[in-house]
Order: C-alpha cells, then sequence, then structure tokens
C-alpha cells in the first residue's frame, strides 16, 4: 500500500458471498439468454450434456445428478423428448422403472450448443490470467468442500464433474 493511501475496508462474509451470487446470478442469466436465443435453455443443455456422461440413467438419478427436484426434470426431459432428443426406454431390471437416453439428435444440439456454452465461460473467465484462474480455482475448491459439508451429507452442493467440464468430442 502507498504512502497516505487508505486501507480497503474489510470485507465480510455476507458481502463476499453476495458478491459471489451476483456473479453467479449474472453468468448463468447471460448464458442462458445466449443459448435460449439459438435455440435451447442452459437447464435443458444440463441435461442432455448429463445424460451424454452417463449414458442411460433413471429420472430420479438424474435429477440427483442435476441437484434439482425429480418434477424439474420431468418437465425438461417430457420437452426433450417431444423434440426427439431423448428417449425412455424400459429398465431390463426393474419393469417398474424407466431409463432415459440422449438420442442422435440430442447428440448434435448437444454438440452446437457446447460451443455457445463455452464461449460464454470463455468470456468471463478471459479477463483472468493462469495463476488468476489458478487461485480461483483453489478458493473455490476450499468453498465447495464448506459447501458439502453444511449439506450433512444429503446431495451435494454441486454440480457433477460432468457439468462442470465439456468433454471434448
Amino acid at each position: 500500500m502507498r504512502e497516505g493511501q487508505a486501507a480497503a475496508p474489510e470485507l465480510t462474509s455476507v458481502q463476499l458471498m453476495e458478491q459471489f451470487r451476483a456473479v453467479a446470478h449474472a453468468s448463468h442469466n447471460r448464458t442462458n439468454a445466449r443459448m435460449s436465443a439459438a435455440g435451447l435453455s442452459l437447464a435443458r443443455f444440463r441435461v442432455l450434456n448429463a445424460l451424454h456422461s452417463a449414458g442411460r440413467i433413471r429420472m430420479n438419478e438424474l435429477s440427483a445428478v442435476l441437484g434439482v427436484v425429480p418434477r424439474t426434470v420431468t418437465t425438461i426431459v417430457d420437452a426433450l423428448e417431444k423434440e426427439r432428443m431423448v428417449v425412455r426406454l424400459a429398465d431390463p431390471g426393474d419393469r417398474r422403472a424407466t431409463l432415459l437416453e440422449i438420442t442422435q439428435e440430442g447428440l448434435s444440439q448437444l454438440r452446437r450448443f457446447r460451443a455457445l456454452h463455452d464461449s460464454a465461460a470463455a468470456e468471463l473467465f478471459d479477463v483472468l490470467t493462469a495463476a488468476d484462474r489458478h487461485q480461483l480455482a483453489t478458493l473455490l475448491h476450499r468453498l465447495q468442500a464448506a459447501a458439502d459439508a453444511d449439506t450433512g451429507g444429503s446431495l451435494p452442493a454441486r454440480p457433477e464433474p460432468a457439468d462442470l467440464q465439456s468433454p471434448q468430442r
């Protein structure tokens, strides 16, 4: 700090949390707006991405992977099925259960929208140097561990790793 320059006031946990939420919210809205304008919401993208990563999966498992209530997944899957991006299949291990699987059309759309998703992420994080990114990842990992500990072990407070990375295809 330079002489004669006042120290920056200490940030409270609440201020940091609000700033963190604001960045997450703005990033989510910006990405969702870009993807929706091109024809696919971020929520639908996340479902397709999770199905691609998991292969065949039950609806309740998909709900847990995404960290959302089953009704939300049902609504999204119904729409994706109508657009022939997802199919429901009988579960050979349980006649009462249904498996979900991404279709070729779903894969095609996923590839197309992954580029939009990735460019939105790049726009946000390109303002950071490699050292900044590393430091941010370290801090986020520590915060994630604290958030997961607060859930009491019920559901993870984070998306699955498949949601965090775009597999290169």
